[in-house]
């Protein structure tokens, strides 16, 4: 069974837009699928608290994430990471967790 990223972002209050901005820019979602072993991953931002956000990366095993991680900010295009940086109150660097169980609706495909 695959694997899961998690990584948290606190962003300062009022520079939320600024942050998917830089987010984007980084190719933070795109820059992966060069990878072998990358599934997908999905920026999310908490529904009740718009200052918290995160990213939930699915991958095939753990070496395609140890793989990105090599790889992460030190390929995001000049200037990105700083800009993401400047926007944040705390970030929680990316763990990685097993899926032990799955549940599906009847509109998900596998």
């Amino acid at each position: 069974m695959s694997v899961r990223s998690i990584i948290r972002f606190k962003v300062k209050q009022g520079r939320e837009q600024e942050f998917e901005s830089a987010f984007k820019a980084g190719g933070n979602l795109t820059r992966p699928v060069e990878l072998v072993g990358y599934i997908k991953a999905e920026l999310v931002k908490c529904a009740s608290d718009p200052s918290e956000y995160y990213v939930i990366g699915e991958w095939a095993d753990a070496a395609a994430y140890a793989a990105w991680q090599e790889k992460g900010p030190s390929e995001a295009p000049a200037g990105t990471v700083e800009r993401l940086m400047d926007v944040l109150v705390d970030f929680e660097p990316g763990k990685l967790f097993d899926v032990i169980d799955a549940g599906y609706g009847t509109g998900h495909s596998q």
